[in-house]
């Protein structure tokens, strides 16, 4: 039974090699890491989180601004010193101002640092979710070969109803069967079809889905291969080495790059509590323009009502609640960030001993199910055997038919699942941070 199932699979996939149509796995998983918009999204955030880091690489670039000023002047106004009635003037200023931080208490340094971090959490944020990709799209393929077996599986049954029908008129016809026995004939081969009817639309529906996961626009055409490894060929990963990785893994890495981050953010946090100084110069000029009257030169003025300044500025800080809350918050958000970290670390944890007593479990349902089909074919036969003799009624043979489509069933499932859980410790062990 499963050399045929194989063989059709083989068949059917023939045609697409041809033409070079067929995906497979890991076209599949290579494809949707550069389209699904969960990766998209987490490589934005990461795009974003280094423009957060480039501002703050400038913390220390002395900030410049220019400014003017128009003002205009009716009435008694003010002259070089003296006040002239009843003038309307134009008077525009310019100023120029620089101020640059030289001590912040750590606050620019730790706070650069705390984005730094920040950035490569963003950047393992990226692998975790390549990694989910990377299972989903195994999921989802494996489903559907799995689905795409059981319709293969589901055709057979309807071919042998179908036989069986013919076999049951003949007798009837020989007068060595009833009616009856025709009727139950013509009941399961209606059973088989409808079962068919579902499987097939349970391929089309695996099949929608896998396409949509990757980030095609249509199904039409896609088609899948059938992977090349066996149950009875491959080994299941080891735990202890998954274990004794858990360090390494994105999501925990990410959990601990967060938690440093969250220490720095509180030390900038306390940096507000400290004295600042800063280093400032400007520069101011104007001049004015009366209207109505001539001999008013722009140039002039400005060479006479220049003036600028530079010095330190130093600010200490006496009474400022709502930097005290700041920084309460800031170290409330360490705490919350190692405990995220403590979370994390139980959690690949769980899932990696989950994953691997998990793929145990399916290879020996694999086992036990091949088994339970060869002896389910084996009454099978011998209850076709018996039926032929007229020792077996319809109904018997039929039951036994189906015993053995369900363990026939049971195999190609517990197969996929093996091979998916196999795949899923892989991925665990190994990724990429690129």
């Amino acid at each position: 039974m499963k050399k045929q199932i194989l063989l059709s699979l083989i068949i059917l996939a023939l045609p697409l090699f041809s033409f070079g149509q067929a995906w497979t796995i890991d076209d599949c998983v290579e494809y949707a890491i550069v389209h699904n918009p969960e990766i998209l999204h987490r490589q934005i955030q990461y795009n974003s989180q280094r423009e957060v880091l480039s501002e703050t690489a400038v913390s220390r670039v002395p900030v410049i601004s220019i400014g003017v000023q128009e003002t205009l002047h009716a009435g008694n106004t003010l002259i070089m010193y003296s006040v002239d009635e009843n003038l309307t003037m134009s008077l525009t200023q310019v100023a120029a101002q620089l101020e640059m931080p030289l001590v912040s208490g750590g606050a620019i340094p730790n706070a650069r640092a705390a984005e730094q971090y920040t950035l490569k959490a963003a950047a393992e944020n990226i692998t975790v979710s390549k990694i989910n990709i990377r299972i989903r799209v195994a999921a989802a393929y494996l489903q559907l070969l799995n689905n795409m077996s059981q319709e293969q599986i589901a055709e057979e049954q309807v071919i042998l109803c179908q036989e069986q029908l013919q076999n049951v008129s003949r007798l009837v016809d020989e007068g060595k069967r009833t009616s009856a026995d025709l009727a139950e004939a013509r009941s399961a081969l209606s059973s088989a079809e409808h079962l068919l009817t579902a499987a097939r639309g349970n391929t089309i529906i695996a099949r929608v889905d896998l396409v949509n996961l990757i980030g095609l626009d249509d199904e039409t055409g896609f088609e899948i291969v059938e992977l090349n490894d066996k149950v009875e060929d491959t080994e299941t990963i080891p735990l202890l080495p998954l274990l004794n990785n858990i360090e390494n893994h994105p999501s925990v890495l990410s959990a601990k790059y967060n938690m440093t981050s969250a220490e720095y953010r509180a030390k900038a946090a306390r940096g507000a509590l400290y004295p600042q100084l800063s280093l400032f110069a400007n520069y101011n000029n104007y001049f004015y323009l009366p209207i109505g009257i001539k001999d008013f030169h722009i140039g002039s003025q400005l060479g006479t009502n220049g003036w600028g300044a530079f010095g330190l500025k130093l600010a200490i800080p006496i009474l400022n609640l709502s930097n005290n809350r700041k920084v309460s918050r800031a170290w409330l958000a360490l705490d919350d960030a190692q405990v995220t970290l403590d979370q994390s670390r139980k959690e690949i944890s769980k899932q990696f001993r989950e994953a691997y007593y998990q793929t145990l479990t399916a290879r020996d349902r694999y086992t036990s199910a091949t088994k339970a089909e060869s002896a389910a074919l084996e009454a099978y036969e011998y209850q076709k055997k018996l039926y032929d003799v007229g020792r077996s009624t319809t109904y018997d043979l039929d039951q036994s038919r189906l015993k053995w489509f369900a363990a026939s069933e049971e195999v190609v499932r517990s197969k996929y699942e093996y091979l998916l859980r196999n795949r899923i410790l892989d991925y665990y062990t190994n990724y990429s941070h690129d």
